[in-house]
């Protein structure tokens, strides 16, 4: 595999998983409180701790996509 088809795999990468998280933010932004709601009757846990536990998985995986996709695909910007 060439170094170009390389950049264009970790640039796609990049824009799927980019927009997986814009549309899950979007819907914890939309649906916020029905999806509390539902945690609550499901797993018994309070509104607190389900919000940040949405917080928490959108920093993990905006902190995934940085350093799987964007970084790998800027490092090879600069080299080619």
């Amino acid at each position: 595999m060439d170094l170009d088809k390389l950049q264009q795999f970790f640039f796609w990468c990049m824009l799927v998983n980019s927009g997986v998280y814009a549309v899950t933010a979007l819907a914890i932004l939309a649906f916020g409180d029905l999806i509390c709601t539902v945690n609550q009757k499901m797993f018994g846990l309070d509104q607190a701790a389900i919000r940040q536990s949405m917080q928490r998985y959108l920093a993990s995986y905006k902190l995934l996509i940085t350093a799987f996709n964007f970084t790998p695909w800027i490092a090879m910007m600069i080299i080619t």
